[in-house]
């Protein structure tokens, strides 16, 4: 039996993996921001192509494979926090990316098994990869959804029927809006509205410097949106949120998960917000 482009193991990419790709709606040609991240975390779910840009990005930022890695940390650790110290029972992860070795449904469920997890996102590579890995019982969903439109994500009537929006929701973007052109602070806003009272949004942001921009140009060149911003605009975006203890809004993520001091810190910008 023939092994789809997601099964083979990289590097080795055959032809009939472009062509496996191509089916399932998956442009194996260009970068993508979902598996270049899958390279910097150590994934084999990437093509050629990914792995020229990544390179070329550590090469102008080598700090930037860290930066994903304490991203992954800063979901694990707000995710244990909401669950056992906020009784959240709902998670809905938009902007998801590819399945890693240890994903928020697994997380959240060893504080209580009977978490009900959604995934959203719009890749095609994404969503085929979650649901074949993560929608493996009824309380966990993979949903096809844009960021950009927030009714359509907390307006699915397949995801309503995992997630009560009566009940506390605990909503992440991490690290999702630098790749969203346009205003973030109304996205989030727009989220919000729709959430009931309790719930909380999480949300990390790559800070604006020297190296970043330059990154941000490279993947300009390649066609992909990454827009760095500076700390002030980070915290705006969270501005309708109550500040959640101990990642209020605006605070820099460190490599240890600890408070970051200067040699600790990478630019990343961590904020937990509470809906009024």
């Amino acid at each position: 039996m023939r092994r789809s482009a997601f099964d083979r193991a990289w590097p080795y990419e055959p032809e009939e993996a472009y062509e496996d790709a191509a089916a399932s709606g998956i442009d194996a040609a260009a970068p993508n921001v979902a598996r270049v991240d899958n390279y910097y975390l150590g994934g084999k779910d990437n093509f050629a192509v990914d792995r020229d840009l990544a390179e070329r990005a550590l090469r102008e930022a080598p700090v930037i494979a860290r930066l994903v890695q304490v991203n992954r940390g800063f979901l694990h650790r707000t995710a244990r926090f909401l669950a056992a110290e906020r009784g959240i029972r709902q998670f809905l992860d938009i902007g998801c990316g590819l399945p890693t070795e240890i994903n928020l449904d697994e997380t959240v469920r060893e504080i209580d098994p009977d978490c009900r997890i959604a995934y959203v996102d719009n890749d095609p590579m994404v969503l085929t990869h979650a649901r074949a890995l993560m929608a493996v019982d009824g309380g966990v969903g993979v949903y096809e959804a844009d960021l950009r439109e927030p009714s359509t994500v907390l307006g699915d009537p397949d995801l309503l029927r995992l997630l009560d929006l009566t009940e506390p929701v605990a909503v992440f973007l991490l690290n999702v809006l630098p790749f969203v052109p346009g205003n973030p602070r109304r996205i989030v806003d727009e989220l919000v509205r729709y959430l009931p009272t309790g719930s909380h949004v999480v949300v990390s942001h790559v800070e604006r410097t020297p190296d970043l921009e330059a990154v941000a140009d490279l993947y300009e060149e390649a066609g992909l949106s990454f827009i760095p911003r500076s700390r002030f605009e980070i915290a705006r975006i969270a501005h309708g949120l109550d500040p959640v203890a101990p990642y209020p809004a605006g605070l820099p993520l460190s490599r240890s998960g600890g408070e970051p001091d200067a040699a600790d810190a990478v630019p990343l910008i961590g904020c937990v917000g509470r809906r009024r």
